[in-house]
């Protein structure tokens, strides 16, 4: 369910934990889009989800919001990897290692972060109105 990162390069993406298994989208950062001070991949996760949905490479019966996810931006000024993903998948170090691992991201140059776009469907449960 994953597409391969080559050895070396780096890239930044989407991703989601579906079921226990990373799922990725990913651009190499040299193709990545201006976005402000960053460097972005150019594809949203709705829009990278339905094409999955369509094709039956993720569950066809979910929306993208019901699975742990993030993203992976670059910060051009302060030259480091940005990981933001919901808080299921940072407190879970080795899915975070596999995310780091498949991407090529550098570990030392790598922050870690939860952001609000970034929170499945179990983190928001009993969480409406805030």
């Amino acid at each position: 369910m994953k597409r391969r990162t080559p050895r070396g390069e780096l890239h930044i993406g989407i991703f989601w934990v579906v079921r226990a298994k990373l799922v990725i989208d990913s651009t190499p950062l040299g193709a990545a889009e201006p976005y402000g001070d960053h460097l972005t991949h150019p594809r949203s996760h709705i829009d990278v989800w339905e094409g999955w949905r369509v094709g039956s490479r993720v569950p066809g019966e979910t929306e993208y919001e019901e699975f742990p996810r993030g993203r992976v931006m670059y910060n051009t000024k302060t030259q480091r990897f940005t990981l933001l993903a919901d808080k299921c998948i940072l407190k879970d170090k080795r899915m975070v290692r596999k995310i780091v691992s498949e991407l090529n991201l550098p570990t030392k140059s790598t922050d870690k972060g939860t952001d609000a776009h970034y929170r499945c469907s179990a983190c928001l449960q009993g969480r409406e109105g805030e």
